[in-house]
Formats: structure tokens, sequence, C-alpha cells
């Protein structure tokens, strides 16, 4: 539902794989009734028989459902709205109606020996006793999974694990939540859930989809591995993450944010001085993500005005230059004045210490640094 969005099937089996080897459980697609190519799309992920158990997303409706069971799924998530928004300005039906037409379709899958999934549309809008009933309804008929889903990401932490604690004493099958991003709350939303007895919860690479969005793939697994990073490691291929991020990226025409979590090219920047020192000396100083874990690197940056003169000492080290504390401080203090004009990159840095170094050796280290008023003048060093 990403406006950007069209994959042709050969970029769907591309995604689908990638997905698969980075190690998600299910594989949800789009509904078979779209069109006649999401239906042959559908059989064609099917058949390339991945681990990942693959599902499809349809109406409540039985024509929905035969289409779904036809393609040879492994389950069939199933939706119909419950919000008094929905129930009079989209279907127009009563909540006797749903849960009638609830059981008819359920039976149906159930008989055909698949997975089910059962939500309600727009559930935090929706009436709390209308809803309850409906999800116990459902479970009696003995479903995979019930399903609650925030449509226009109105939901709060708070609400999340309010209405997640009551559902659990309600059901006694999984519970699967779907949270949309409007009001930037998805992943923790999402971590509420799982705290308060959910068990599934609906991500998508980048979080595309839905308007604005759904909680990210690795977003999520961000914040999951800070809460269990052994867990997460041994059940997820993390490396992959990336490539991953950077295959549905190009497919859809968008760049990964720079501030995204772990891939983005700021993740693992560090920049100010004491942050630096920091960092150089313990990572978990300043970081609750490991960038190894995840095919990443750190990266300190030291052309900029915050820089501190341990930064510089690091990458004098990394240049294996022999210049002592007192000249990284000097070589600093240059670098803070000149970063006030424009940041310096990596390679004015530097080519600033290997001239600085090689001057020492006539004693005119201290004329190199006094000639530069601007960093342009580097390059003609």
């Amino acid at each position: 539902q990403f406006a950007n969005a069209f994959f042709t099937t050969e970029k769907k089996i591309e995604i689908a794989k990638a997905l698969d080897a980075f190690g998600v459980e299910y594989l949800e697609l789009t509904s078979p009734a779209a069109s006649t190519q999401s239906y042959n799309d559908c059989k064609a992920i099917v058949a390339l028989g991945l681990k990942a158990k693959i599902l499809t997303h349809v109406r409540c409706h039985m024509d929905d459902a035969r289409l779904a069971v036809e393609t040879g799924v492994d389950g069939v998530d199933v939706v119909i709205g419950t919000s008094s928004y929905l129930r009079e300005f989209s279907h127009g039906k009563d909540m006797e109606y749903i849960i009638q037409t609830a059981t008819e379709v359920i039976k149906y899958i159930q008989s055909q020996g698949l997975e089910v999934r059962f939500s309600s549309e727009d559930s935090f809008r929706s009436d709390i006793v209308d809803l309850l009933s409906l999800y116990r309804a459902v479970d009696k008929l003995g479903v995979n999974r019930v399903g609650i889903a925030d449509t226009v990401g109105c939901a709060s932490p708070d609400q999340v694990a309010e209405l997640v604690r009551t559902l659990r004493g309600v059901v006694s099958c999984d519970i699967e939540c779907h949270f949309h991003n409007d009001t930037n709350c998805a992943i923790a939303n999402s971590y509420a859930a799982l705290q308060n007895g959910a068990t599934h919860v609906d991500t998508s690479v980048l979080g595309i989809g839905e308007r604005n969005g759904i909680p990210s793939l690795g977003g999520f697994v961000a914040r999951m591995y800070a809460a269990d990073k052994e867990y997460v490691k041994a059940k997820y291929d993390l490396p992959r993450l990336r490539e991953l991020e950077n295959l549905v990226a190009d497919a859809v025409g968008v760049s990964v944010p720079f501030n995204n979590p772990i891939t983005g090219y700021c993740a693992f920047t560090h920049k100010a001085g004491i942050h630096a020192k920091a960092i150089l000396n313990n990572p978990s100083t300043y970081e609750i993500l490991k960038p190894e874990d995840f095919g990443m690197t750190r990266y300190v940056a030291i052309g900029h005005r915050l820089t501190g003169w341990n930064a510089v000492k690091n990458r004098v080290d990394q240049l294996g230059l022999p210049l002592c504390d007192a000249d990284c401080k000097a070589i600093t203090s240059k670098i803070k004045n000149l970063a006030d004009i424009r940041p310096l990159s990596l390679d004015d840095v530097d080519k600033l210490l290997r001239k600085y170094d090689e001057a020492k050796v006539t004693d005119a280290h201290h004329a190199i640094l006094d000639s530069i008023d601007s960093p342009d003048q580097i390059t003609r060093l």
C-alpha cells in the first residue's frame, strides 16, 4: 500500500528469498483477489519451498477465502472492520453479521487444513464489548491467532498494553498485532504488545506500506536485540539486514534514511569529542547495539569543530604515524579552527596529519600549521 510500490513477480521472488534467508517466520502476500497477477504471484512464491510459512491477507468474504486456498498458501489472514467508522462508511454491516460471516469463512479455511488469523480492523476505535465478543467467538472456533490493528496509528503504548492484557484474558490462541506509524509509535506499540502477551508482530522492510508505514523490520529487530541480544542473534541472520533493506529501497525508489536504526549512515558514527574518547575506550559507553553483529562498522568523525584529540590520536595510530600527544593536541586545535569555516573530509585530515609528520623531520611542523588558514589550503600542501 506504499504509494511508490510496484513489484514484478521476479522482484517479489527476490525479496521473498532475502527475507527467508534473514530468518523471518512468515511472509504475508498481497490478496490473490486483488488482481490476476497477485493470484499468480502467490502461487509462484508458494512454489519456492521457503522455510518461512506463506500467508495471504484477505477480506472476510468466502470468495476471497476460496481464491486464497487455491494458491496453496500455508495460512490465510482474514480481516474485517469493526469500528463504527468502518461499519458505517465501509462495509455497512452490524456485529451480528460480522460474527456470522467470520464463522463461515474461518470454518471453510480450517476445513482446508490451513492456519487462520482473524483480525479486527481499526481495533483501537472499536467498541471494546463488541471487540471482545467477536474475539471470543472466533477463539472458540480454534483460530491460530486473533489480530488487533491500529489502522489509523492512533494508539499509544499504554493503550496497547491495556488492550492486549484484556484480550489475553479472553482468548487462549496467539495474539498478532499490526500497528501503523502515523504518530511514530509503531515500534514502541509493538514492544508494548509483546510485553503484555502478544506473540506475533507485523513488520515490513524499512516500515514501507500503509501510507506512513508500519514497524520496520530493522527497527523492531534493534528493539528486540537491546532486550535480548543472544536470542535475536541466534534467531536471525543479522548481517543480511543491510542488503535486504537496500534491495527493497532500490525496488521502490527511496533511500535508506540517514537515521535508520542499524543501517542508517549515522547509526554508528560518533562525533563529539567526549563521546569519541569513551567509545574508543569501551564502545558500550555510547552504543547499545554492536555494529559488528550486524556486519556494520563504527566510524569516529574527526574533521569537525566538536572533535577531540583522543579521536585524532586514534586516527594517527591507524595511519601508523609516530606523533605524540602534544602533536595530536596541536593538530586538533587546527582542525577545530578550520572546521569553523567548513567540515574537513577524512582525506583532508589524513593529508594534514601526514604533512605534519613529514615536517617534523626538519622541525617545520609548527610552521605547517601556522601556514594554513582555510580548509582549501590543505589540498595545496
